[in-house]
């Protein structure tokens, strides 16, 4: 059965994505991948792939290699032909990202606080943004992935939406807002519709600075309890930490639901209640590094009762934690310790000393434990209750803790009341919050944590009391105006036509005759229940009518956009849910054995003298007209000034150079990022790496190649910085426009495109050749500054050490080019993205040094794994338009890479398998790990059992060198 609803699978290695699957498809899906690299498949990237086959023009499959993962607008490890005279061009099929919201636009966080968007580039401290998990139907969270801007044109404008609350959007007129239907821009928006909102108040940030606790708490115990918190950056726990938060609303929780105390001589701790709550908690777990374990029983009871006995059976959830560190550290930050009802204990200093916002969500994750859940009648809400019980003698500090936890309520304008319930055994007082407008407050303000019936139900009820409270004041002005006439005219009826679109004429005399004070709610007001039924989205999102729609000239110069690692790529701004390379192979006559003794050496000098990491500027500086040549000549340019040697151009995909780029449709903007970038390795997944040959395949193609086992290569992934960036940056903006221009249908705004023959698609084609040729220049130049490294340590004649350019191949690219299909030769656009040129043997586009046997096919792995050489088979002409993977394909985001690194040395992990690392911090090498990948050989035998290309070489690391 396929892991992914909708499809199906063809053969071992082939899954087919149906037509249908999304609507509009004009083709069906292929995904190279087996059983077990099918587990490893999101929906999101499936979804890209059906996506791409509704794009016109498209020719045979939508494809994806089995590194597939989800991209901007296709996947990456996609593979879409489109016909050259009736297709379109795409910078989403060659890899890009648009920015779209107006500054001031209040972004929602995990912890309940806002942030402006503009404020994300220079003040973002980690926070997880909120957004809305369409798949599990609730509020989720995420890391943000980037955060961009973009200029705003001379004469752009920008639209405007309110909705009937008063929410307020603005921004570029293309930006997607999530409506019941999906996501639609705001230029297709019209006046009446309904947009989905999160109706959630929540507070300011507030900063404080200092310390919660530190490593001076933990006096006199065992270090490695330190070491343990300390590896996971708990300690110290400063007041600005996003783990503040997290522990504030987990300790909340704890106050409730859980066990502290010790089991056999150790400290322990678990928490009680519903699975899903507890499944909640987890993630938070997670985040802050601490593991845990959710147990379920079924366990049958029987009460007996006046009216008999009655017997059932329920479900007890347990979360188990093994970490003693963790559990002490909740004691040390105030978590009662044993039985709640038989001990003393009281909100914890630092709470009471916290900004607002680490209150909140103390409190919410307390109420999420032992609050009662929102309840109506009719129109009304009932109160809150928190309900407390004690030993008899513990009555006073009972009572003097809820007094601590209302001082905190009335701290965001909540009022509530204290009193003494009937108890049989204990002493019991319940903390009530009374008044509509009370729980209205908390409710927008608190909330609930960790329990989703209890947040959801108080979510709708926030928005149900917001538009009961706007009907009430609407009503409230009727009567005012209403009574101003009224004793200017002594007119009951001149009164009533000057407010009868609000109110009916009874309403008028009531209210002028007898003067009301209350103003209530008319009948067709409809009840909770009602309101929830016809407005409510589950996860507690609201449906919210636009009641304005104007276009604006913008008084600021920017707009704005987030990029989250979350597959449902929105995130919450005002309230409303918003949509959010190449590698070269050097071969040398060196051998391992001949390397190894000055491998650390050769690390060190290369990570010198190799320019790498983020904004990272090269040792070649050019000016506007000369990087213009780089942009027509490509590799020849690098060759033409003395990086590298003319032999070099022969073994890169189109000689390193594609002809047509034309400098004239680049942007001023790109230039300016490119200028000081070109000879740089970058940062992310780019890298340079000391391999030698592990184990030979086919001895005859590898011989031809001129690879033999034990040899030591080198393998350079770069591609064009900045400079290719900034293009597509630029061309994805035109292609939104062209879009309308041509009335081109799309399921996703990131597959913007134009016409390959448009004027649009014909600039955007001549701008993306002129970035791949900068980045063909580009790996030339890292090559020759390799070579120089080798010739200086090794003190070999350029003969001698006989470093040569094995093959340089794209691994985002679109280029012109002939395919039979149907028997019918055909001129197609192919998009390459995140995957690799794979001709085999006899194509006319091959070097006379590889035309009997193949294209070689170069794929990186990981840096702590291996690396493959293949070459292309005629399978791949007739499959994939001579196409195959490009790598091993990211398994996890960054920011959950570096989430699992946490307390690991990536470093020395990888030293213990004998390779050396050099990058340009800890973060690089988390990012990067091993374990954030797919393993390769699982993805290489993909391709090589489906027969579109061939293992030649397996190659393994023994030094990287990361950005």
């Amino acid at each position: 059965m396929p892991k992914i609803e909708g499809t199906e699978r063809i053969d071992q290695y082939r899954l087919r994505v149906p037509k249908g699957f999304v609507q509009g498809m004009r083709t069906e899906g292929i995904i190279f991948v087996d059983e077990t690299l099918e587990q490893e498949l999101e929906l999101e990237s499936v979804r890209q792939v059906a996506n791409v086959a509704t794009l016109p023009g498209i020719v045979g499959k939508s494809l994806a290699m089995p590194d597939i993962h989800t991209g901007y607008g296709f996947p990456i490890g996609g593979v879409a032909a489109f016909d050259a005279e009736e297709g379109v061009i795409s910078p989403g099929g060659v890899g890009y990202d648009i920015n779209c919201l107006s500054p001031g636009c209040k972004i929602l966080t995990e912890h309940g606080y806002w942030i402006s968007i503009e404020d994300v580039f220079d003040k973002y401290r980690g926070e997880r943004l909120k957004l809305f998990n369409s798949e599990e139907g609730h509020n989720d969270c995420s890391d943000v992935l980037l955060a961009t801007r973009r200029q705003i044109d001379e004469k752009e404008s920008a639209l405007r939406i309110v909705t009937e609350t008063g929410r307020l959007i603005e921004g570029s007129k293309e930006h997607p807002i999530l409506t019941p239907q999906g996501y639609v821009s705001l230029e297709n928006i019209k006046e009446d519709d309904y947009i989905v909102v999160y109706p959630f108040e929540g507070v300011e940030y507030e900063e404080k600075e200092g310390v919660i606790i530190d490593e001076g708490s933990f006096q006199g115990e065992d270090p490695q309890i330190i070491q343990y918190l300390r590896a996971r950056k708990i300690l110290p726990l400063r007041w600005n930490d996003s783990f503040a938060g997290i522990l504030a609303r987990v300790i909340g929780f704890a106050f409730g639901h859980r066990h502290l105390g010790t089991m056999q001589g150790r400290l322990t701790v678990s928490f009680y209640g519903k699975a899903n709550n507890l499944n909640e908690l987890m993630k938070d777990l997670e985040k802050i590094g601490i593991s845990s374990v959710l147990h379920v029983r079924e366990r049958t009871y029987s009460i007996e009762t006046v009216s008999g006995n009655y017997e059932g059976k329920s479900k007890s959830a347990e979360l188990r934690i093994a970490s003693r560190a963790f559990a002490l550290l909740l004691k040390k930050l105030g978590v009662p310790f044993g039985k709640k009802t038989e001990i003393a204990y009281d909100v914890p200093d630092w709470i009471m000393k916290a900004p607002l916002w680490i209150k909140r969500n103390f409190l919410a994750g307390f109420f999420g434990a032992d609050g009662s859940i929102l309840n109506f009648k009719k129109c009304t809400p009932l109160p809150i209750n928190l309900t407390q019980a004690k030993k008899k003698d513990l009555e006073d500090s009972l009572f003097d803790f809820l007094k601590r936890i209302k001082s905190l309520l009335e701290e965001f304008g909540i009022h509530c009341i204290i009193y003494k319930i009937k108890s049989k055994n204990n002493v019991t007082y319940r903390l009530s919050i009374v008044g509509e407008e009370n729980i209205k407050v908390f409710l927008g303000k608190i909330n609930y944590e960790y329990d989703l019936e209890k947040k959801e139900r108080a979510l709708f009820g926030y928005a149900y009391l917001t538009r009961k409270t706007l009907i009430k004041d609407l009503i409230t002005k009727a009567y005012e105006t209403a009574l101003k006439i009224y004793k200017n005219t002594k007119s009951l009826q001149k009164a009533h036509d000057s407010v009868k679109d609000l109110v009916n004429r009874r309403f008028v005399e009531r209210h002028l005759y007898r003067r009301h004070s209350k103003v209530r709610v008319p009948k067709t007001f409809p009840e909770f229940k009602e309101f929830v039924k016809e407005f409510g989205v589950k996860g507690g999102f609201v449906k919210e009518k636009i009641i304005q729609k104007k276009e604006i000239i913008p008084e600021y110069n920017y707009f704005y956009d987030i990029g989250v690692y979350h597959r449902a790529h929105n995130f919450i701004a005002n309230g409303v849910v918003v949509h959010n390379c190449g590698v070269r192979l050097l071969k040398s006559n060196l051998t391992k054995e001949e390397v190894e003794p000055k491998l650390k050496e050769l690390v060190d000098l290369l990570y010198t003298h190799i320019p790498s990491g983020v904004g990272s500027t090269g040792k070649i500086k050019l000016n506007h007209e000369e990087l213009k040549k780089v942009v027509r000549k490509g590799a020849i340019w690098a060759v033409e000034h003395g990086y590298g040697e003319p032999d070099d151009l022969q073994r890169i995909e189109s000689y390193g150079c594609l002809e047509g780029a034309d400098p004239e449709v680049i942007s001023k903007k790109a230039y300016e990022r490119g200028k000081d970038q070109l000879g740089t390795l970058g940062s992310g997944n780019h890298f340079l790496e000391i391999q030698y040959v592990d184990e030979v395949y086919e001895p005859e193609i590898a011989q031809a190649m001129g690879l033999f086992k034990n040899q030591i290569t080198v393998m350079i992934h770069s591609g064009s910085r900045g400079f290719g960036h900034q293009i597509c940056d630029d061309y994805v903006k035109e292609m939104l426009q062209a879009v309308k221009k041509y009335g081109i249908e799309l399921p996703d705004r990131e597959l913007a495109c134009a016409p390959f023959r448009s004027r649009e698609g014909g600039k955007y084609f001549a701008a993306m050749k002129g970035a791949a040729n900068y980045a063909w220049a580009n790996r030339q130049c890292l090559m020759h500054w390799t070579r120089e490294v080798f010739l200086m340590l090794f003190r070999l004649s350029p003969k001698d050490l006989g470093m040569k350019v094995v093959f340089d191949v794209a691994h985002n690219i679109a280029k012109e080019e002939f395919h039979t299909i149907n028997g019918k030769k055909m001129r197609l656009i192919v998009h390459r993205k995140g995957a690799t040129r794979a001709f085999p043997k006899g194509h006319p586009e091959l070097p006379e040094c590889y035309k009997e046997i193949g294209q070689p096919v170069i794929i990186p792995g990981d840096m702590g794994r291996v690396s493959f050489v293949l070459v292309g088979l005629p399978k791949a002409m007739e499959e994939t338009f001579g196409s195959t993977c490009h790598g091993a394909g990211r398994l996890l985001s960054r920011n959950q890479a570096i989430k699992q690194a946490k307390g690991r040395s990536i470093k020395q992990e990888l030293a213990e398998k004998g390779i050396i690392v050099r990058s340009a911090g800890k973060e690089t090498l988390a990012e990067e790990m091993p374990d954030a990948y797919k393993n390769v050989s699982n993805v290489v035998d993909v391709v090589h059992n489906a027969g579109i290309a061939k293992k030649v070489v397996k190659l393994r690391p023994m030094g990287v060198i990361k950005g």
